[in-house]
């Protein structure tokens, strides 16, 4: 019998042996108008999406100034009259913290500039909420800040004693006791 030549093409491993394929794959190239195509529709999804979002606020805003209107037909002058107080003086309330919020800030800026502090604490110590807290913690803060830059000035000032333990100039050696001398006689 006749051996079948083998076909390289049909045969996916003409001499019995397993080797690797190797695929190369080119970069894939995109023209201008096949990118802007790309950006075209993601753009329309974020602003498909935004507007989405801002109709879903907006029917809810709507919703609540509905049940809100209602609630006020339902109630007496009075009444009426009662609720609209209160919500005013919410919004006072409200105006009076921000404007509290703000001096408090403002002052603790310029208690900490009087102190030699940086200005940028400033809005952890309002924080505190209490502008005697405040001030009690920039004088504990300054105190400290103090202590520690002198306490590294002294040891960078720091010198080393004479290792022989004495000057050359004290003893009987010294050039300027002699030319001394000359002039005491």
């Amino acid at each position: 019998m006749a051996e079948e030549p083998k076909n390289p093409a049909t045969d996916p491993d003409p001499e019995g042996k397993q080797t690797p394929q190797t695929t190369t794959q080119e970069p894939t190239t995109y023209t201008q108008a096949q990118l802007d195509s790309e950006a075209d529709k993601r753009a329309a999804k974020a602003l498909e999406t935004a507007k989405a979002k801002w109709e879903a606020e907006q029917a809810k805003a709507l919703e609540d100034a509905k049940s809100e209107g209602a609630r006020l037909a339902k109630m007496s002058a009075d009444e009426k009259a009662q609720e609209l107080e209160k919500q005013r003086q919410a919004a006072l309330d409200k105006r009076e913290a921000e404007l509290n919020q703000r001096e408090l800030s403002a002052s603790t800026k310029s208690l900490l500039v009087d102190k030699g502090l940086p200005g940028e604490l400033a809005d952890s110590l309002v924080a505190l909420g209490d502008a005697d807290k405040i001030k009690a913690a920039v004088e504990t803060l300054g105190k400290s800040i103090q202590e520690t830059v002198n306490k590294q000035v002294e040891s960078k000032l720091q010198t080393d004693p004479p290792k022989n333990g004495a000057s050359a100039l004290d003893g009987a050696d010294d050039p300027f006791k002699k030319i001394m001398a000359q002039y005491k006689k």
